[in-house]
């Protein structure tokens, strides 16, 4: 058997396994999120996501009457410090929102807080990966006060057929979770109440 039926022999029992949760991963990619051109504000910021929802596996249904698992704050987080970076001065991962200490030594000026609601489906009776996938990303900016400063939301939807994700299961989900963070790029950009500095 040449490698190249080896390899799809391989693919064959990967993708038409049933019965169990599958693993994947929806980080987008980050070179259309540094391409959105913004004006920088210069001040710094920080974002927090909960340790606790940081490695918090979620569950959606792929095909075959399976599930997919990923673990979309883990993910995602590239992404939302790439984001923030284009639009700030500086950008800090706050680990504790009662870590006033570390916000003040770094002249933080708002704390960035995302929401992430996903889901999944697939149009295959066969195949687990998903071939439909939708990401709804809120996000909340609160000032030094608990005050929110600025608050919005991206929804976007990714899709993906056999023949593409043949190489990367994941590949709806990424699509879906890269439109979502351009969409944030676009609201960060043009949101007035964060030009100025707090």
């Amino acid at each position: 058997m040449n490698i190249f039926k080896l390899k799809f022999v391989v693919l064959a029992i990967v993708i038409f396994m049933t019965g169990c949760a599958h693993k994947i991963n929806i980080s987008p990619g980050t070179a259309q999120l540094i391409g959105v051109k913004m004006e920088k504000a210069n001040y710094a910021v920080g974002y927090h996501i909960e340790p606790t929802l940081l490695d918090m596996p979620v569950k959606t249904p792929g095909g075959g009457g399976d599930d997919i698992t990923y673990t979309p704050y883990k993910d995602t987080e590239s992404a939302l410090f790439t984001v923030l970076s284009k639009k700030f001065k500086d950008v800090y991962r706050v680990k504790s929102m009662n870590d006033s200490t570390f916000i003040k030594d770094n002249e933080i000026k708002l704390v960035f807080l995302p929401t992430i609601t996903t889901n999944s489906s697939s149009s295959s009776f066969l195949t687990w990966p998903p071939t439909y996938f939708t990401v709804d990303l809120n996000v909340k900016a609160i000032n030094n006060e608990g005050d929110i400063v600025w608050q919005d939301s991206a929804f976007a939807s990714g899709q993906a057929e056999f023949s593409e994700f043949q190489e990367d299961f994941g590949l709806a989900a990424k699509r879906a979770t890269e439109e979502a963070f351009i969409m944030l790029s676009k609201k960060l950009a043009t949101a007035p109440q964060l030009a100025e500095t707090p």
